[in-house]
C-alpha cells in the first residue's frame, strides 16, 4: 500500500478532550508499529518548559526529568525540531551531547524511534516523537511510514491549536463589560478624549475615566488604546 493510499484511509482527529486525543493517538501509533509517543506544541513566545502543550504516554519519570525539567532545554530532539522540519531517526550520535538521556531512553523502553516537526506561519512549532523498545527503525520502514507520521503530527498540531483557541474563546466569553464601559470605549475608538466623551454622554470626566479604567482592568489592558483594540478583537464593541 502506498503512503498516499494509507493516508487517505486516515480520519481527521476530532476529539473533545485531551484524554480522547491521547487515546486516539496511541491507537494510531500502535498501527504504525510503535509503543510510545510524545507530542509537544511549542508557543512562539513564552517559556518552553512551562508554556508548551504536551500529550504523551511516555513513562512519567522520563517526562519529568528530560521533557519537563531543566534538562529539557538540552534535549537534542527539541533543538533540532525548533530549527528544522526534517524528520530525525534516533541514534547515539544524535544524543552525543546528552549521553544520560540516551541511556534513559534505553532503560525506559524508548530505545528506537524518530521525531517529526511542523512549523506553522504564526511561528508555532510542534514535534511528535514515536518510540519503541525494539526493533530498530529501518530505512525501508521509515520511507513507508514517514508520510503517515507527518500527517499525524500535522493533525495533532491542528487539534491542539483548536483546543487552545477554544480555551481562549471561553475565557473571553467570561469578560463582561458594562454598557457604559462599552460606550466610552466606542467613543475612545473614534478618537475622543475623556472630556469629549463626558460632554457627549453627560457625565463627568472623572466618571468617564472610571469606566475606562474598569474596562482596562477587565480586559487586562495596559492603556485605553490597548483596551479598545482588545475589546474590538473580542467582539465586545
Amino acid at each position: 500500500m502506498t503512503a498516499h493510499h494509507s493516508i487517505s484511509k486516515n480520519q481527521y482527529l476530532s476529539c473533545i478532550s485531551e484524554a480522547d486525543l491521547c487515546s486516539d493517538t496511541l491507537k494510531r501509533i500502535e498501527e504504525y508499529g510503535f509503543d510510545y509517543f510524545f507530542f509537544r506544541m511549542i508557543p512562539r513566545h513564552g517559556n518552553i518548559t512551562t508554556s508548551s502543550k504536551v500529550i504523551t504516554n511516555y513513562p512519567n519519570d522520563y517526562v519529568e526529568r528530560y521533557e519537563k525539567g531543566p534538562l529539557s532545554h538540552k534535549n537534542p530532539l527539541m533543538t533540532h525540531c525548533q530549527l528544522s522540519i526534517m524528520p530525525i531517526i534516533w541514534s547515539s550520535d544524535i544524543f552525543r551531547d546528552a549521553p544520560d538521556q540516551w541511556k534513559a531512553t534505553q532503560v525506559c523502553g524508548l530505545a528506537y524511534g524518530w521525531t517529526q516537526s511542523v512549523h506553522d506561519p504564526n511561528g508555532v512549532v510542534s514535534m511528535l516523537s514515536l518510540a519503541r523498545k525494539d526493533p530498530p527503525v529501518s530505512q525501508d520502514e521509515f520511507s513507508g511510514k514517514a508520510a503517515n507520521v507527518l500527517w499525524l503530527c500535522n493533525q495533532l498540531h491542528s487539534a491542539m491549536l483548536e483546543r487552545c483557541h477554544l480555551r481562549h474563546r471561553l475565557a473571553i466569553n467570561i469578560i463582561r463589560l458594562s454598557e457604559r464601559e462599552i460606550e466610552v470605549l466606542k467613543w475612545t475608538a473614534e478618537g475622543k478624549i475623556a472630556s469629549d466623551i463626558a460632554m457627549i454622554l453627560s457625565l463627568s470626566t472623572r466618571t468617564v475615566n472610571f469606566h475606562i479604567s474598569g474596562a482596562m482592568k477587565k480586559l487586562g489592558a495596559s492603556n485605553k488604546t490597548s483596551a479598545v483594540v482588545m475589546a474590538a478583537r473580542f467582539g465586545l464593541l
